[in-house]
């Protein structure tokens, strides 16, 4: 169970489910540690959607294309749940943005699915194209419209880092959430998982991964516009139970989200302290600053020359 948002959450993988084919850098039964494709438990989704009874809460299908999946089998998934679902209980699913339409999020409206997350990766033509993923930039920005427009709760996943990005897709992908203005977004850095298309691709020289630094660096960046905008960042990195031994490059951190408001928080000390300032810090950003031997110490210390650092 987690809390994205403002519902309390218990996840269903589905790993491959309904994906019209096999990106270059994606396995799905590595990234949600499953395994193998299990059946959906139940026992627990009826037990967490009893107990929390009267609250916001949302089954959620993660891991494939749930609308990419015929109506049956998407009936058959939801049947056992739907009689325990209260006026604040919902599901949640993550799908493909080849398969919205209007037909189908009439289906999704009349079986209790309010939020749809849109696996996009990137907005950008040549990205999309690099990466194998079977459409393009008008196809990923009309089905986001479409989403929002139908009244659901809109999410977005992107994954910075793919092949053929660059300052200029990058840039381009800021502009079109800045238009779109999804309810909520997910930015998973790119790792090289070993076995995939990509690992191939990296293992002959033909891919370069960001360096956590980078990738700790466009995180913020998204984060900031996510503030300013008000768009809900609910994810950083990929999920703490992905064994390291399954990535063979990239910018894989235990702590990946605390190194982004390290980040954060010195960019707000640049922003607040000119060189040779003495910077008062609370315990907590102390800690912040100071973990990981102290890699966003020495960084604050090259950011604001001369400074030194106290203990409020």
């Amino acid at each position: 169970m987690s809390n994205e948002g403002k519902h309390l959450i218990f996840p269903i993988f589905l790993p491959m489910r309904g994906c019209p084919g096999s990106c270059i850098y994606c396995d799905q039964f590595r990234i949600s540690g499953s395994g193998t494709d299990q059946p959906p438990d139940y026992d627990k989704a009826l037990k967490f959607l009893h107990y929390h009874r009267g609250k916001p809460r949302q089954i959620a299908f993660y891991g494939g294309s749930f609308t990419a999946l015929d109506t049956h089998t998407r009936e058959k998934l939801l049947q056992p749940l739907l009689p325990e679902l209260d006026e604040l209980g919902s599901f949640r699913v993550s799908t493909h943005p080849l398969f919205i339409n209007t037909r189908i999020l009439n289906w999704c409206k009349a079986h209790r699915i309010n939020t749809i997350e849109l696996g996009i990766q990137d907005f950008s033509d040549s990205v999309l194209a690099a990466s194998g993923r079977g459409y393009d930039s008008v196809t990923a920005i009309q089905a986001s419209r479409l989403v929002k427009n139908q009244g659901f709760e809109l999410g977005v996943q992107l994954m910075p880092g793919l092949p053929g990005w660059d300052a200029g897709s990058l840039d381009y992908n800021h502009n079109v959430v800045r238009e779109l203005r999804p309810d909520i977004l997910r930015v998973y850095p790119c790792l090289v998982l070993k076995d995939t298309p990509l690992y191939y691709l990296w293992s002959q020289g033909q891919y370069q991964p960001l360096c956590l630094m980078e990738a700790i660096s466009q995180s913020a960046d998204w984060q900031e516009l996510c503030t300013t905008e008000g768009i809900k960042l609910i994810k950083l990195g990929l999920p703490s139970n992905l064994s390291t031994d399954e990535v063979a490059a990239g910018p894989w951190h235990p702590a990946f989200g605390e190194l982004v408001k390290a980040e954060l928080l010195v960019r707000s000390l640049v922003k607040d302290y000119p060189s040779g300032s003495i910077i008062k810090l609370d315990k907590k950003q102390r800690n912040l600053i100071m973990a990981h031997g102290g890699l966003y110490y020495d960084i604050l210390l090259d950011r604001i020359k001369n400074c030194s650092v106290e203990l409020s």
